[in-house]
């Protein structure tokens, strides 16, 4: 009964007043998709469900993209997009490596703790990423680790990082720290992102620290 209403609703809002069919953009396909695998995950959310919940016949989604894992690769790539560009501010300024370090660590952790449907996606929906579009969204998440690793590699070249701790390793433990928030954090919860931010930088940060002359 309800798909039937649902249907019914959607051949209604298919044509305007005029008899011509209603307009229908990418973005709001993929925004409307979004909030469905969040609330229902990737997998058990059909083109007919995006279909049904913008009031459109399956045709017109398919004028605009080819099928789900393309609508997913958009997804990716907004939040990609939208993290990097303060990454890159941060790692590229004139302060600091600790302070870098400091606010990128800080940055990794508001992202893990957001809890809006895009980011509840990218968290939760890896697996889905097949053939191109996963190469594609790993291509670019090296991208994105490689500037934690530059602003270890800078501290340690200025030698405020440990020279033998590798960039490479201790990013992707920063970041696995950091990320896991998107499995735990809860808004109610005792800490806030701040505060969890402040923690790790502590922790990683003094992981980093040079080693006083006595321990050699």
């Amino acid at each position: 009964m309800r798909r039937t209403l649902q249907r019914a609703t959607r051949r209604q809002r298919e044509k305007q007043e005029d008899g011509k069919r209603i307009r229908l953009t990418q973005g709001e396909i993929v925004e409307k998709a979004t909030e469905l695998f969040a609330r229902d995950g990737f997998g058990a959310t059909s083109l007919d469900d995006i279909a049904d919940a913008l009031g459109v016949s399956q045709a017109a989604l398919y004028y605009h993209v080819k099928n789900k894992e393309e609508i997913l690769r958009h997804i990716y790539l907004s939040v990609l997009n939208a993290s990097e560009e303060p990454l890159r501010r941060i790692a590229t300024s004139e302060q600091p490596p600790r302070e870098k370090l400091r606010r990128a660590i800080e940055h990794q952790v508001m992202i893990a703790a957001d809890r809006s449907p895009a980011m509840t996606v990218f968290y939760r929906e890896w697996s889905h990423l097949t053939g191109p579009f996963a190469h594609e969204i790993k291509s670019r998440q090296k991208s994105y680790e490689h500037y934690f690793e530059q602003i270890i590699r800078e501290g340690q070249a200025a030698g405020q990082f440990a020279p033998n701790c590798d960039p490479k390793i201790a990013t992707f433990g920063l970041l696995g720290m950091c990320n896991w928030l998107s499995h735990w954090y809860h808004e109610e919860g005792r800490l806030t992102p701040q505060q969890i931010a402040d923690t790790f930088e502590y922790l990683i940060g003094s992981g980093l620290d040079v080693p006083s002359k006595w321990e050699g």
